[in-house]
């Protein structure tokens, strides 16, 4: 029976993504759609999206009210809200414990039910040093303090969800790119708007560190796939990795960029040793991980700039 998958966050990057999905795809055609969004990171263009929303910060009495609205019956709840900028996470430290801890842990006490499945979108890098390729059985071991915050919010949640009835699960990301990315500030979506634009970027550090990079239409479709298993009763796994199986170099990404638009892209180096040291050398998630929701599916990283450059040329 249709059940409805709630996206708190839902307007913004990988909750439009994941919108689209359920949208375009008809595996998930039981899934119905709701948004929670106070519009602080909507991409343009939200106020097409045919789906019953509240625009308000999910912290409202009035977001609870349009959860009863509703309906009685289970609900899936794909929780997308939190503070995400890493550099910033030393400065503003009470920031996130309040977005990434305190505010999510009074969201699931007051609204989850018995019966409903909670999905805490996390991540994967921020929890661990680099030094290793990360796994779902990966011990933490965060080399920030935003790593930090996801890491206590992943355990305080679940036990909270547990204790009022509800299946949990998380998934860890790694670095997504792609579609409903205006807002995005990190590399590739900066660097892309960049070499559109005939703009100069800064590399921090010697360009060689490496992360997993994923396709956003990937993810939608994995968060999509795990909310259409718990729909279904199926037993899924308590954490799950979204990730491309593959590393790739910042300087490789430029390279990939430049090909995209066929033109250089300009830019300078920097030291940043103090950004540099708060970061993971490298981010590689397990490719037997990722599998688990994507199978073989994945989109190629060349492929995912393409479409990327695609879409920012055509908005611009």
């Amino acid at each position: 029976m249709p059940q409805t998958t709630v996206l708190v966050g839902g307007f913004g990057f990988v909750g439009r993504n994941i919108l689209e999905a359920i949208e375009s795809d008809r595996t998930f055609s039981e899934l119905v759609p709701a948004v929670i969004d106070d519009l602080s990171n909507a991409c343009p263009g939200y106020e097409d999206v045919d789906a019953p929303s509240h625009i308000a910060p999910y912290q409202n009495a009035s977001a609870t009210a349009f959860l009863d609205s509703l309906g009685d019956g289970p609900r899936t709840f794909v929780f997308l809200a939190g503070e995400t900028r890493v550099a910033e996470s030393k400065d503003r430290p009470m920031d996130f414990i309040a977005a990434n801890i305190t505010e999510p842990s009074r969201f699931a006490q007051t609204n989850v039910r018995p019966g409903d499945h909670f999905i805490l979108i996390s991540t994967a890098g921020a929890l661990f040093d680099g030094t290793f390729e990360v796994s779902v059985a990966s011990p933490y071991c965060p080399k920030n303090f935003y790593g930090a915050t996801k890491a206590a919010e992943e355990m305080v949640l679940e036990k909270l969800v547990k204790m009022r009835g509800g299946d949990f699960s998380i998934v860890r990301m790694t670095n997504v790119f792609g579609r409903f990315s205006d807002r995005k500030k990190s590399a590739i979506h900066a660097f892309t708007r960049a070499a559109i634009a005939g703009d100069e970027v800064t590399i921090n550090g010697d360009g060689k560190q490496t992360r997993d990079f994923i396709y956003a239409g990937d993810v939608g479709r994995g968060i999509a796939t795990l909310a259409e298993r718990a729909r279904r009763g199926e037993t899924t796994e308590p954490i799950n990795m979204l990730g491309s199986g593959q590393s790739v170099a910042l300087m490789d990404v430029v390279a990939a960029i430049e090909k995209a638009g066929d033109r250089p892209l300009r830019y300078q180096q920097i030291e940043a040793k103090e950004l540099i040291a708060t970061e993971p050398r490298d981010v590689i998630a397990s490719p037997a991980d990722v599998r688990v929701l994507l199978g073989d599916t994945i989109t190629p990283f060349e492929e995912g700039i393409k479409r990327t450059h695609a879409y920012y040329a055509d908005s611009g």
